[in-house]
């Protein structure tokens, strides 16, 4: 775990890899002594946040496929003006 994490591996991709929760994966990791970092997406995840939700993907659904939370895309969408879907899809 703590070899995939220094190779680039974020703690979401470690916690599908290993079958756990990433606050495990994060508690291992800093009880092995590694340093987390943090992760804020780029322009260009904000980007590619934005064109998958356009194309109707769920917060949740872009969050799994880009490997940060859900909380991160609906900010990131917000950040940037994006008026989001209710949860049956209708916007709000």
């Amino acid at each position: 775990m703590v070899a995939r994490y220094e190779k680039g591996a974020t703690v979401y991709e470690l916690a599908t890899e290993f079958a756990c929760h990433r606050a495990t994966v994060s508690a291992r990791l800093k009880k092995a002594g590694v340093s987390l970092r943090l992760q804020s997406p780029t322009a260009h995840v904000i980007d590619s946040m934005i064109h998958l939700y356009a194309s109707g993907l769920s917060i949740m659904e872009i969050s799994e496929r880009l490997g940060f939370c859900a909380n991160t895309v609906r900010n990131g969408l917000l950040g940037h003006g994006i008026q989001l879907r209710g949860a049956h899809g209708r916007s709000r």
